[in-house]
């Protein structure tokens, strides 16, 4: 029995509904991008929770089965694998978000991408770098140049 499916997609579908509720407050041609991202991701979201669900009909099926309609626990599996790749992700994302609108879109990013790479365990260079700037170069062309929104201004840069 796997719960991680159920409970990623509930936290998706809740996220998704928040970021829409959110994005309504904003500007006309502002509020596209947080409107269409949190659709989808409550819309992706609702496969997940249906297999979710199914797997965990499944499973208390089968043991009802076997048990002849006695139910017998088992451990669940745990939520995270990694708990400590967990908490270095989740340390470094809350660290980029305040970071973010004090030293700039750019120089946060690239910080962030550098040191969550090294920190989950990537060592060549030259992967980190490429994943790096690919990333803020698809940033920078779908907001400054597709949707012409501004980014956090740079720190050195700011007047």
């Amino acid at each position: 029995m796997n719960y991680r499916d159920l409970f990623s997609g509930i936290a998706f579908l809740i996220i998704g509904v928040t970021t829409v509720w959110m994005g309504k407050d904003f500007f006309a041609d502002a509020a596209y991008v947080p409107i269409g991202v949190g659709t989808l991701m409550g819309a992706f979201s609702l496969p997940l929770i249906w297999r979710g669900m199914k797997s965990v009909l499944a499973a208390r099926a089968t043991t009802d089965a076997a048990t002849g309609g006695h139910m017998t626990t088992h451990p669940a599996p745990a939520l995270v694998d990694h708990p400590a790749r967990f908490s270095v992700t989740l340390g470094c994302c809350l660290v980029y978000y305040t970071a973010l609108p004090i030293v700039g879109f750019y120089t946060t990013s690239a910080l962030f991408i550098t040191l969550l790479a090294v920190l989950l365990g990537e060592r060549r260079p030259a992967v980190v770098a490429g994943i790096t700037l690919g990333f803020i170069t698809l940033l920078y062309a779908l907001f400054a140049v597709v949707l012409k929104r501004p980014l956090p201004v740079e720190f050195f840069l700011a007047s």
